[in-house]
């Protein structure tokens, strides 16, 4: 079978591999996300981030919101529900970006050309922040690091795409972003 990574001509292919790795259907290191499958927490979000995947918009890293609760390593754990990924069809993104505006979410888009941005926390321990987002280090080298292996048209085209950031600014809660999304693919 190859690598299908490798094969694909497309942002759409990209997309739907990335929602047959989602579900399981698709085995390996996964470009995006870099991981051989979803962790754990995200699984109540796989229908979501598959059919997102499928409508256009790829997914390459995301997390439900989680109130604060006691951890692994005795701290205080908390996120922010969120969702990254690339979008090349414009009205797509027109109607993610609105949905996402009625829901109250944060909103980053990084075109082809943007660099840098603000951070913004995802999660934290005990008030140290153990993932951002919202700092951008621009397409040439997101795409270099993140999809080695995809296929050369793919490329070019996630070149020209969106890389867009969609944040619930509440800690904690996981029940606006996701059905906003779902929304908008209608």
């Amino acid at each position: 079978m190859g690598n299908p990574w490798k094969k694909a001509e497309s942002v759409a292919d990209l997309g739907n591999l990335m929602a047959d790795w989602l579900e399981g259907r698709l085995g390996g290191r996964t470009p995006g996300y870099c991981d051989t499958r979803p962790d754990e927490e995200t699984n109540h979000l796989i229908l979501t981030l598959a059919a997102l995947c499928r409508a256009g918009f790829v997914t390459t890293n995301s997390q439900p919101g989680v109130k604060p609760e006691r951890g692994y390593d005795g701290r205080m754990w908390r996120q922010r529900a969120f969702v990254e990924g690339w979008i090349v069809d414009g009205a797509l993104l027109a109607l993610i970006r609105a949905a996402a505006k009625r829901a109250g979410m944060t909103a980053i888009a990084h075109g082809p050309s943007s660099r840098g941005g603000n951070w913004i926390p995802l999660t934290d321990a005990d008030g140290e922040i153990q993932m951002a987002a919202g700092d951008y280090l621009g397409h040439r080298r997101v795409i270099n690091s993140e999809w080695s292996g995809i296929g050369r048209h793919a490329t070019n085209e996630l070149r020209r795409s969106t890389y867009l950031e969609l944040i619930d600014p509440v800690w904690g809660r996981d029940d606006r972003l996701w059905p906003a999304l779902q929304q908008a693919i209608r």
